[in-house]
């Protein structure tokens, strides 16, 4: 049984980590003296955490409804097909 997250609840847990770790980055970013490239090695991994989240398919954010899910996805190439 594989754990994974509904659209809306990823979402929610896409926007609360981005929040963290943006506040996380400039909560020590003065406290670095200027060394700009460790808070943007912060933030590349934060960002290869979530990709590696999703595409383990732990998460399955719909970015707040502007990326369609995967029944409209079939939809569409499903009709497409048809069409031709």
């Amino acid at each position: 049984m594989r754990l994974q997250l509904g659209r809306k609840l990823s979402d929610l847990f896409v926007a609360v980590y981005i929040i963290c770790t943006l506040f996380l980055r400039f909560y020590l970013e003065p406290q670095l003296n200027g060394q700009f490239l460790i808070s943007i090695a912060i933030g590349s991994f934060a960002l290869l955490f979530l990709w590696a989240l999703a595409k383990s398919k732990f998460i399955t954010p719909s970015f707040f409804g502007l990326w369609p899910g995967e029944a409209e996805e079939e939809n569409e190439t499903g009709s497409e097909k048809a069409a031709s």
